[in-house]
């Protein structure tokens, strides 16, 4: 599972391996004021035990941890379930207006349909 976008070519020390040790200050502070790990760049929640649990064993170098280390934030839990309830909102709002549209051309495509065999058979 890579949790990073690598470049094409790292330098000599971005390949050496990593120490988990660069992001436990984080980790700490997370459990110390009893929130959740963000990372910006996979845009996943972790609680500090599932952060511990995915990272602390795996082995990553050092452009992986310093990836991490730059894209994790501490943050409110709650935050996260607003934005599920923002995103929501939004996603049944453009679905709503998708649908609306779609009616209107259903619509429009079905007056031509009986419009032209109206036509049709007063022509007969």
């Amino acid at each position: 599972m890579k949790v990073y976008k690598e470049p094409k070519e790292l330098s000599q020390h971005d390949r050496m391996p990593g120490d988990f040790k660069v992001l436990w200050p984080i980790v700490k502070d997370a459990f110390a004021k009893r929130l959740w790990l963000f990372n910006k760049d996979n845009r996943l929640w972790y609680t500090p035990e599932e952060f511990l649990e995915s990272y602390q064993k795996k082995q990553m170098n050092n452009y992986e941890v310093n990836t991490v280390k730059q894209n994790l934030v501490i943050r409110d839990p709650r935050d996260g379930n607003m934005a599920y309830h923002k995103e929501v909102e939004r996603r049944t709002e453009r679905y709503h207006q998708e649908i609306g549209e779609l009616r209107i051309k259903g619509e429009v495509f079905l007056n031509k349909v009986i419009e032209y065999y109206q036509s049709k058979q007063h022509r007969l």
